[in-house]
């Protein structure tokens, strides 16, 4: 299963952080700053259940295709598939 971070999604829907943070705000009631939505795009572990909800609801993505770690982690997973990918 193909999974992309939480600012590929955002970037792929055509918004702003700023965009989605009023959303969120306006559609769900949710108040986080662009701060702290820049920083669970760097490092997603610890997005909570609900907002990870709504979040791939405004990207119109599925959870399951959205990667809830840290950027090095998906960066390390994407470079090890390529690399299986290219020796079989």
């Amino acid at each position: 299963m193909l999974q992309i971070s939480l600012k590929a999604a955002r970037v792929n829907s055509d918004l702003k952080q700023g965009d989605v943070v009023n959303i969120l705000k306006e559609s769900y009631g949710v108040d986080i700053t662009r701060q702290r939505l820049a920083e669970y795009e760097k490092d997603a572990t610890d997005v909570p259940i609900s907002l990870a909800k709504q979040l791939s609801s405004i990207y119109g993505i599925s959870e399951e295709n959205i990667f809830f770690g840290d950027r090095s982690t998906l960066s390390y997973t994407i470079r090890m598939k390529n690399k299986s990918e290219l020796i079989s």
